[in-house]
């Protein structure tokens, strides 16, 4: 069972509640299940093509336990005359990985709502009623990462402007540095508010509009910024250090024996960190957005008497 802090402040307990509601086995598994689909799309094919380049050489054993530079670098070389196909494919793996993102968000709202664990059927059920309404949220997304491409544009352009006049090294650097912190808190604060409009469907059940929502979360990290992006950025950080750990026990992982078998598993459990990170994201400001309303709603009773 689900338990939510509805107060008007949130705290570290809101937060820990909220990490611990996003374990849900069946979901996760959905989300690993469904995202392994356009991964096949990309993967298959070029699984196929190295599986011709490599599998009938006689240093293939020891390729699979030990990186060869002049192994990689004409594996490189055979693979660019496939340039063109392989960007079809990864095309089709990007359009297909966007087609299931409302579904998927659909399914975490729904188990948001619901306050419980759901079963397979109700979590596909949920998937499917919010699918329309997940698309048009990732339509709205747009907007905020599209401020994101100006401000890296403008950023980069001024890096450049200033390193051109810099009598130093260190003043261009000191430019170039300044333009990627700056565009790191804009792309923090976009993530908050797109993560804050899925949020608002979790705490306001009759919400319905993708536009609405847009504004409640841009209102939700204009009104709340503390909590909205303490709330994000902790369970991220979380979520980025186990997954980083992952990723480092998958890159030491050799394809020989148990070996594969365990760089499968730990890609495998990647992919559920993520998962688990952006459910854990929404039922948190799902908090964040639930003490707001509350207090909005006390002040506008209080005002009225």
């Amino acid at each position: 069972m689900m338990a939510y802090n509805t107060s008007r402040r949130v705290g570290p307990g809101a937060l820990f509640s909220a990490m611990l509601a996003a374990i849900q086995w069946r979901l996760l598994l959905l989300w690993l299940l469904f995202l392994l689909l356009p991964v096949a799309v990309v993967a298959l094919p070029l699984w196929r093509t190295l599986a011709g380049l490599l599998d009938h050489s006689v240093h293939s054993a020891q390729w699979a336990q030990h990186f060869n530079a002049s192994m990689f670098g004409d594996t490189m070389m055979a693979l660019s005359g496939h340039a063109a196909w392989f960007g079809a494919t990864a095309l089709l793996g990007v359009v297909l990985t966007l087609l299931l993102s409302p579904f998927l968000d659909g399914m975490m709202v729904g188990s948001g709502r619901a306050g419980r664990t759901l079963g397979f059927g109700a979590l596909l059920q949920n998937g499917w009623i919010e699918y329309g309404r997940m698309f048009r949220v990732m339509l709205w997304a747009l907007v905020p990462y599209a401020v994101v491409l100006v401000v890296a544009g403008a950023g980069s352009h001024l890096a450049d402007k200033h390193a051109a006049e810099a009598v130093l090294q260190s003043q261009a650097d000191a430019w170039a540095h300044g333009a990627k912190w700056v565009l790191l808190v804009v792309f923090v604060l976009a993530q908050a508010i797109v993560e804050s409009m899925r949020a608002a469907f979790i705490a306001d059940p009759e919400l319905r509009s993708a536009t609405r929502a847009f504004g409640r979360g841009f209102l939700q990290l204009l009104r709340r910024p503390l909590g909205t992006l303490l709330f994000y950025l902790v369970v991220s950080v979380i979520g980025l250090l186990i997954f980083g750990a992952l990723g480092l026990a998958r890159i030491h992982s050799t394809a020989v024996d148990g070996g594969f078998l365990l760089a499968l598993l730990l890609g495998q459990l990647m992919v559920l960190v993520v998962g688990w990170m952006r459910l854990a994201r929404l039922f948190a400001l799902a908090a964040v957005s639930r003490a707001w309303r509350a207090g909005r709603r006390s002040s506008g009773f209080a005002s009225a008497r």
